[in-house]
């Protein structure tokens, strides 16, 4: 009969069994997400409490800058964003100067949205698809919609459209939420009257923009916010678990942050065990 405690056996464990439990412990969230504790902070909670100052029948502007394989950083952010965009009646006015794929995302976000389903399309939303020219584009948008998007994704005129009969600029949009893995932020602070804007100076209103980023450009990008010239900023899937927090649903975001935190309470119970089990026989003669 062996005389080996627990702990004895605990220091001699296959590591394969650790692998195991870590596998089985990380598939859960997939399975179930667990919707565990994440700490909202103050750029997430900005763009959340500027999305729940809008009014029925206000224009939000989303621009799609970022493409599929930021999915895991923007994808989450954007559903919650526009989720809460279409819960206060707002109407949407969707489209790319970044990114040639952006229809694919445009299309997963519909189909993510439940929203979506008591709404009508050309009178809720409206989808102009991508249009090269980065900058130059924002510029134009700002003062002449009709002079970039002729038509919609399907082909419909823009004039024909309901809900763009009275939206043909800057001056008709509530707010411009841009998702993003570069700088296109830039350009609608830029071009779309920051703060401190030159174009103040001929006529040019302050329109509230707010950035879904990268977790890289969290960082960076940061000053923007504290300065005002962002009213929100998300950066990460980090980022989009904090907005799916805030609005009550349990998303991609929130899936990765429920995988990453058990990752690290297994990794931590292991450290724990491991030096507990040593501590108890180490003066143990063998």
């Amino acid at each position: 009969m062996s005389d080996k405690t627990i702990w004895d056996k605990l220091q001699n464990v296959d590591r394969r069994v650790f692998y195991w439990i870590l596998f089985v412990g990380l598939a859960v969230p997939f399975m179930f997400p667990l919707g565990l504790p994440v700490a909202v902070t103050p750029p997430t909670q900005g763009l959340y409490s500027g999305l729940r100052k809008l009014q029925a029948g206000d224009v939000v502007a989303l621009s799609i800058n970022s493409g599929v394989s930021a999915w895991g950083d923007c994808l989450p952010a954007m559903v919650a964003s526009v989720t809460q965009v279409l819960r206060q009646d707002a109407k949407l006015v969707i489209w790319s100067v970044g990114y040639v794929d952006c229809d694919i995302t445009y299309r997963e976000i519909v189909n993510r949205v439940p929203e979506f389903k008591s709404k009508t399309y050309g009178v809720d939303w409206v989808y102009f698809g991508y249009c090269p020219g980065q900058e130059s584009n924002v510029a134009l948008l700002r003062d002449n919609i009709r002079g970039l998007y002729t038509k919609d994704i399907q082909g419909t005129p823009t004039g024909d459209i309901p809900m763009m009969k009275n939206i043909n600029g800057a001056k008709d949009i509530a707010m411009v939420l841009t998702s993003d893995t570069g700088d296109v932020q830039v350009y609608y602070r830029n071009q779309w009257g920051p703060t401190k804007s030159s174009r103040d100076n001929f006529g040019a209103v302050k329109y509230p923009v707010a950035e879904i980023g990268i977790a890289m450009n969290l960082s960076g990008d940061m000053s923007f916010f504290l300065s005002g010239d962002l009213f929100g900023l998300t950066g990460g899937s980090r980022g989009g678990a904090e907005m799916e927090k805030l609005v009550g649903i349990k998303g991609d975001g929130t899936i990765t942050m429920d995988s990453i935190n058990v990752s690290h309470l297994l990794v931590i119970g292991a450290i724990i065990l491991t030096n507990v089990s040593y501590l108890l026989t180490r003066g143990k003669k063998r």
